[in-house]
């Protein structure tokens, strides 16, 4: 059993006991239970019911941290100038549990 949902515009596909780093969600803390309302596929293993948008189903999940992704190098260089510039980023993320699919 799998369902494709919609996350802040991406779409990710969960299974149960699945854990998933999706963008970083202020609103909710560790420990907290996320409902995903915005199913766009839910494949139950006999039947696949696609939604138009939606299905009538919903994903249960629970935060397990947040944290941030490895550091991405970003190296600008113009030859003969001695023009160099670098900078690092590191983007924030919830990382979810997905507990079970209803629908």
């Amino acid at each position: 059993m799998y369902a494709i949902c919609n996350l802040s515009g991406h779409q990710i596909k969960v299974q149960p006991d699945d854990k998933i780093k999706v963008q970083y969600r202020k609103d909710v803390q560790p420990g907290d239970a996320v409902v995903l309302d915005d199913i766009l596929l839910l494949n139950t293993g006999t039947e696949i019911k696609i939604g138009s948008p939606r299905v009538n189903a919903r994903v249960l999940a629970k935060v397990l941290e947040h944290g941030r992704h490895p550091k991405i190098i970003v190296f600008r260089k113009k030859k003969r100038t001695e023009y160099k510039k670098m900078k690092g980023h590191k983007q924030w993320y919830t990382l979810l549990h997905i507990e079970k699919i209803e629908g």
